[in-house]
């Protein structure tokens, strides 16, 4: 037999037979364009007259651009005076005209070979920055806490110390309660509550005179101010009272810290507002006119002013064309000869330096690397150029860079890459490692677990990019402060883990203290001043375990136990696990309670209409009667179910049971209508409304005949979110009430935008406002405030003839009570 004939491989053209393909297809062009622009020359008179009629077009068009601008002027300075929906509309269509007529001038081919091609750029660009302005001041303006300044100041500043009265306040007399066993009997109990009173007064007295901040340039001093520093002077006194009972051991421990929380919290405040006051009469009060004078006015000079230009520019062009043109067309021949002549030079030139810079000594390279790339180490070496050269060097530091990434991989692998710290792979790896060394040299070790409190806040009120900042400044403050022994890891979201070697008990506590001070300390991001507690988990090794699993259980047992008492840290007990058994244990009771319903039930209470003196509405309270820990309270049943995910089981049941119980009762009245609670983590729920549309549907049961109530404090977690729900649900006909209506803290621009229907006074303002004028003051002003807002009114805890007769006088339009 012959030999095997190999089959021929397909040619491959090379760079250099494609280049001179393309060189000669170039230099036929340019040829060709020479012959062309003889031609053309002839016809550059013609191009005179369409000059002239370019004039006229951008003349006409830069007027009517104008002409636009000055109408969204006219409209924005009417808006900023009295504001409409339509005028939002006019601005923007009136930019997006003059925005649209640039952009066709713009686009015009004649256009382009004019010196105004970059003038008309300039004035796109300057338009599109007014435009975007107008545009965020719109949108600006539409947050009322934006357009009065003082307003968020007021949400951030008196807040924390509200919320923290009122916590300390409840807390004491929690513990009141159950010592004594009958609270209202109880003189501590009294002093503790008249204390409590004397807080929420003032606060109403502090919102009916932010009422008149929003509303007015008023800084008169009205009487709700001089109200506030009589009651504050009250509060004073009773703190004071209640103090020389904690020196003389008449207080629980925890109504001593309470007492302390109350002191700090109410001269926080006091502090808070004396600045508030201040605030009111600065010169910084409508944020948008010093938004038009800084943003808006400047921009806008410069787009007219860049208009003017535009027309001298076009103007001035047009006279020069006129006389050169005649020139250009006899010279336009000549220089397009040269052009051709240039080009083809320039053409042989470069083939000629690529064919001994680039074409050859690419051809050695492609040589040497197929001869060599078989080897494991090479250097492949070329100076024919200083391209080649540069091309050279960095294959050969490609192979450096991989290996640089190898590493930067196993970085990432085993460390968080927001904070740069240790992950949980490679604190796991430690904290075994640390339990070996520990366990050899029979010395004892502390595992540290923290978790951020108010973290969830940040994020939700300033955002996840705030929050990260916040997590990152964490993360040094730990660092600075730890051992070189010590390891620190980002176990995820706001939890972070200490490992410290030869630490006992005693000096991991030390420890724990010296990183809540840290940790307790002011934060500042972006301008902004934060402050986020910490609760801390100690377990030592080996007295609370000896391996790592056991050490990071026993440690979050301790955490979770100080964050539920509201300490900054706690030493892991064995009897501590017993009481995270009891929570397992109710939380798997109430599970299987929502799939068969046996202790859970609900209680109705009564609603009044003050004109008729008929029941119209009951609001349904869930009771639980646990069969082996009795009576389990609301709130406590609430708060688990959000921390357990059963919220949205447990809304579910609630209105399900409140439909059907109220579908029964319509046998007697066909009017009757059923309120039911919401709680914060259900205004966050996307699938809120659907829920409530398919109860209502499987009970038939019409909308209007279904209300629900949602606390302030509750819309004000996420009030954008909250907005879009209670829109969607007040879109179904469902009716919206705001609860507890006073002792909440949202801002009334805000409340003023909700689809809501109905507002409720809360019991405490109602229940003495026979014995104290004030309460009767407030009770009154919130009802007006309601009417104006086209609201109705539901005042809760009246318990008597003489306070529904009193409510009925100041037109209140619903009563509810036991």
């Amino acid at each position: 037999m012959g030999p095997i004939k190999r089959k021929a491989r397909p040619r491959i053209p090379s760079l250099r037979s494609r280049y001179l393909r393309h060189a000669s297809a170039a230099a036929l062009f340019l040829v060709s364009a020479a012959i062309v622009s003889s031609w053309y020359a002839g016809n550059v008179t013609q191009s005179n007259s369409e000059a002239l009629e370019l004039r006229d077009d951008v003349t006409h068009t830069i007027g009517k651009i104008r002409n636009e601008i000055w109408a969204a002027d006219s409209t924005l300075n009417a808006m900023l005076i009295s504001p409409k929906p339509e005028q939002e509309v006019r601005i923007t269509s009136e930019l997006k005209t003059a925005q649209a007529r640039l952009r066709t001038l713009a686009r015009t081919p004649s256009i382009t070979t004019t010196p105004l091609a970059d003038q008309i750029q300039e004035l796109q660009s300057q338009l599109n920055i007014l435009f975007e302005n107008i545009n965020e001041l719109i949108k600006l303006r539409q947050d009322t806490n934006w357009v009065y300044p003082i307003l968020p100041y007021i949400s951030n500043k008196l807040l924390e110390p509200n919320l923290e009265f009122e916590t300390s306040a409840a807390q004491a007399l929690h513990e009141i309660a159950e010592a004594d066993g009958q609270p209202y009997a109880s003189q501590l109990y009294g002093r503790f509550d008249e204390v409590r009173d004397l807080w929420r007064r003032m606060i109403l007295n502090f919102r009916a005179v932010i009422i008149r901040f929003a509303g007015l340039r008023d800084i008169e001093t009205t009487p709700q101010e001089i109200n506030i520093e009589k009651l504050g002077e009250a509060l004073e006194v009773k703190l004071a009272e209640l103090e020389q009972l904690k020196m003389q051991g008449a207080l629980g421990f925890q109504a001593e810290i309470s007492l302390d929380n109350m002191y700090v919290a109410s001269q926080t405040w006091k502090e808070n507002w004396l600045a508030v006051k201040q605030l009111r009469s600065s010169s910084i009060w409508r944020a948008d006119i010093q938004f038009m004078e800084t943003r808006i006015r400047p921009v806008q000079k410069k787009v007219l002013g860049a208009l003017t230009n535009i027309e001298t520019a076009i103007a001035q062009w047009s006279a020069r064309n006129l006389s050169t043109s005649q020139k250009l067309a006899s010279q336009i021949s000549y220089v397009l000869w040269g052009l051709a002549g240039l080009a083809l030079v320039f053409v042989i030139s470069v083939y000629l330096m690529l064919q001994r810079s680039v074409l050859a000594p690419i051809a050695r390279i492609a040589d040497t690397i197929s001869t060599e790339g078989t080897q494991t180490q090479y250097r492949l070496e070329d100076q024919s150029s200083r391209e080649i050269s540069k091309l050279v060097q960095a294959f050969n530091a490609m192979r450096q860079q991989i290996h640089q990434r190898q590493l930067a991989l196993e970085h990432q692998t085993l460390h968080d890459a927001l904070t740069g710290l240790p992950n949980r792979v490679l604190l796991q790896d430690r904290l075994d490692q640390a339990i070996n060394i520990m366990r050899r040299n029979k010395q004892s070790m502390a595992l540290l677990l923290l978790d951020l409190d108010r973290f969830k806040e940040v994020n939700d009120t300033l955002g996840h990019q705030v929050g990260d900042l916040l997590l990152q400044q964490v993360g040094r403050r730990l660092e600075a402060i730890l051992r070189e022994s010590d390891t620190i890891a980002r176990l995820g979201g706001d939890e972070f883990a200490i490992v410290a070697p030869t630490t006992d008990a005693e000096q991991a506590m030390q420890f724990a203290e010296k990183i809540s001070i840290a940790i307790n300390e002011v934060f500042s991001i972006q301008q902004q001043n934060l402050y986020v507690g910490v609760s801390i988990g100690v377990a030592v090794f080996p007295r609370h375990g000896d391996n790592g699993q056991t050490l990071i259980r026993h440690a979050d047992i301790a955490m979770y136990v100080a964050k539920r008492k509201g300490q900054d840290y706690a030493l892991y007990q064995e009897k501590q696990d017993q009481h995270s058994v009891d929570r397992l244990t109710l939380v798997g009771d109430l599970h299987k309670e929502l799939e068969d319903a046996q202790h859970l039930e609900l209680y109705y209470q009564p609603q009044i209409d003050l004109l008729s003196r008929e029941i119209i509405a009951v609001e349904a309270l869930l009771r639980w009667n646990h069969p082996q820990m009795g009576p389990v309270p609301p709130e406590r049943i609430i708060n688990m179910a959000e921390h357990t995910g059963l919220i949205r089981p447990l809304t579910q049941w609630v209105v399900n049971t409140a439909l059907r119980d109220c579908q029964a009762c319509h046998a007697y009245s066909d009017d009757l209508s059923v309120a039911v609670n919401l709680s914060a983590w259900n205004m966050q729920d996307p699938e809120l409304p659907d829920m409530i549309r398919s109860a209502l549907a499987a009970h038939h049961h019409e909308a209007k005949k279904l209300t629900l109530e949602i606390t302030e404090s509750a819309m004000m977690n996420d009030p954008v979110r909250a907005r879009e729900v209670l829109s969607e649900l007040a879109n179904m006909g469902v009716i919206l009430s705001i609860d507890d209506f006073g002792t909440g803290f949202s801002s009334l621009g805000y409340l003023k935008l909700l689809p809501v229907n109905d507002l409720k006074i809360d019991r405490s303002f109602v229940i003495d406002m026979l014995e104290d004028e004030n309460d009767a003051i407030i009770v009154h002003s919130t009802i007006e405030l309601a009417h104006n807002l086209g609201l109705k009114v539901v005042a809760e805890g009246v318990e008597n003839n003489e306070t529904l007769l009193r409510l009925r006088r100041l037109k209140c339009d619903i009563a509810q009570g036991y």
